[in-house]
């Protein structure tokens, strides 16, 4: 995240005014997306990425009913799954041409065994920028980042989020306080006093984590989700902002992530440049 803070020249105020003139813009924030899958989950998840289009079609043709749904099949004459103390075994009698491949773009599963794999995927969403702010009139401004989370794992997903840096928001000579919520809860008001300025988070979406629900007055409590409500602060730390515990395959869910800059009245910002690298997290439970 970029942020320039420029002087402005006022021609009916004294020099000293203007000198203390300052506005806050170009506020960029940068995100780096990172990926922990279970183990063996990694070639179908390049798969994804590589034919999110037409996988949609191909998965379009899975056999269905109104309570069930077989997501791979195979025509052969006999497999089971068996195991030992010490060993597990999967087989088929009778498949064609099974087995892992895979060229500089694509991976192939081919085989009833190799399709029983969950994948996960999340979109990279552009930097964000948010509007100008005054650097010394007690103003704030916020934006959205939102990420399309999709996996087949019937046991669902989480997806956390942190920063690389304390405070996240940051210039060579001055940075934005990491917000912190008034109790251990996050606040469902974001609030500050006049005398600072800081940077705070609040996720929205169908999966938000259970933390960031609210009943209407207060965070952590109830089913409601409630938009641009219950705020928190970033930290080097992950925090799990979304979860689900089933599949949501194939349409996936939208994690949005609020995040809002602002700057007391009584609170003099530093001009400068100004950015805070975000860390997003998703991984199938």
């Amino acid at each position: 995240m970029k942020i320039n803070i420029r002087k402005i020249n006022n021609k009916k105020t004294s020099n000293t005014q203007a000198d203390r003139g300052l506005l806050l813009s170009g506020m960029k924030i940068k995100k780096i997306i990172t990926i922990f899958i279970k183990k063996r989950k990694l070639a179908t998840l390049i798969l994804f990425f590589s034919l999110i289009i037409p996988l949609y079609a191909i998965f379009a043709e899975t056999m269905q009913s109104g309570s069930y749904k077989i997501i791979s099949d195979t025509v052969n004459i006999g497999g089971q799954s068996s195991s030992s103390s010490n060993y597990g075994l999967q087989d088929t009698l009778g498949e064609i041409g099974t087995g892992n491949s895979n060229s500089a773009n694509y991976y192939l599963h081919a085989g009833f065994w190799q399709m029983q794999e969950s994948y996960i995927a999340i979109t990279s969403p552009s930097d964000l920028a948010l509007s100008a702010i005054g650097g010394i009139s007690g103003e704030s401004s916020e934006g959205t980042l939102v990420w399309q989370v999709t996996t087949d794992n019937s046991a669902g997903y989480s997806m956390n989020i942190k920063v690389t840096t304390t405070p996240a928001l940051t210039s060579a000579t001055d940075s934005f306080e990491d917000y912190v919520p008034a109790g251990a809860d996050p606040d469902y008001d974001f609030s500050i006093i006049s005398t600072i300025s800081a940077f705070g988070f609040s996720p929205e979406g169908v999966d938000t984590s259970t933390r960031f629900k609210d009943n209407g007055s207060a965070c952590n409590t109830g089913t409601g989700e409630t938009q641009a409500k219950c705020w928190d602060g970033l930290s080097t730390s992950s925090q799990t902002i979304f979860q689900r515990t089933t599949s949501n395959h194939q349409t996936g869910s939208t994690a949005t992530v609020r995040f809002r800059a602002a700057s007391g009245a009584d609170h003099i910002q530093i001009s400068g440049s100004y950015s805070a690298p975000i860390i997003v997290t998703a991984i199938t439970l």
